[in-house]
């Protein structure tokens, strides 16, 4: 029962702090203004929530804000308590380092989780007021697939936090990790396929299957293929199950890599 109480405890932390509740806050508030903003005016023509959600508050809002807050959350994780010193009396207790580790994941992704679906209440009651033809289940569903989103870059930034020895570091490896996803993907798997375009070209896969995998390679991009597909009512059906099952492949993928690397690497350091 070691690993749930790390969580337990994790989870109630996170929630309860000052830094959580003006992210969500922040987050919340955006989030309404545009949805608010961008309503349609007078007697426009009623405006979906599924186009709000897929054109405008995911790649906008969403695939930014929600992975940098997953790297705010995780990153101190366990680099913080080991500059503090409270790692050596956290594993002084029945727990094994990964108890640690994973239930810091646990616990940090679950508070994130439901901050982000906290986040998406007030923007909710926007969208009820205004004219849009507002879909409750579709809305909930995409704040599932936001709240997941965050849940992966905790696990990445617990991963690097377990992996290095000060918050510094973990930080750094964070937005590093943070900026290649969001802010670099394409010009990164752009300079990959232009590196070893001969070498790809002689394997049995066209380049489109290679730029495909490349972009649910991404988790940002991997979310947003999975909650389009549900808006449009064709998650796992038609021509796109592939990818879409390449992309809960590689969401999963970056849940427990990271975490385990960096568990690796926790293992072998000496306290």
């Amino acid at each position: 029962m070691s690993l749930p109480a790390v969580a337990k405890k994790d989870f109630q932390d996170t929630v309860r702090s000052r830094g959580m509740v003006v992210l969500v806050a922040l987050f919340s508030l955006l989030v309404a203004v545009f949805a608010y903003v961008i309503r349609p005016q007078g007697q426009a023509d009623q405006f979906a929530t599924e186009l709000l959600l897929s054109a405008f508050v995911g790649p906008v809002l969403v695939t930014g804000l929600v992975p940098l807050v997953g790297v705010v959350v995780g990153y101190n994780a366990v680099s913080g308590e080991r500059e503090s010193g409270s790692l050596k009396l956290l594993l002084s207790l029945p727990h094994s380092r990964a108890d640690v580790v994973f239930g810091k994941v646990a616990g940090r992704g679950a508070a994130l989780a439901l901050a982000t679906l906290a986040g998406f209440l007030l923007p909710a009651i926007v969208l009820v007021a205004t004219p849009v033809t507002f879909n409750a289940g579709s809305y909930l569903g995409y704040t599932v697939f936001a709240a997941a989103l965050g849940v992966v870059f905790v696990a990445i930034a617990v991963g690097c936090s377990a992996a290095v020895a000060t918050q510094q570091r973990a930080l750094i490896a964070g937005i590093t990790v943070y900026a290649l996803f969001v802010l670099m993907w394409g010009l990164f798997t752009g300079r990959v396929i232009g590196a070893f375009g001969g070498p790809i070209e002689a394997l049995p896969v066209s380049m489109g299957e290679i730029r495909t995998f490349l972009d649910v390679a991404n988790p940002t991009a991997g979310v947003e293929v999975l909650a389009n597909a549900f808006l449009a009512d064709q998650l796992f059906s038609g021509d796109q199950v592939n990818q879409q099952i390449s992309a809960v492949a590689m969401l999963l993928f970056w849940t427990l890599a990271p975490p385990l690397f960096g568990l690796l690497k926790f293992e072998r350091d000496d306290l």
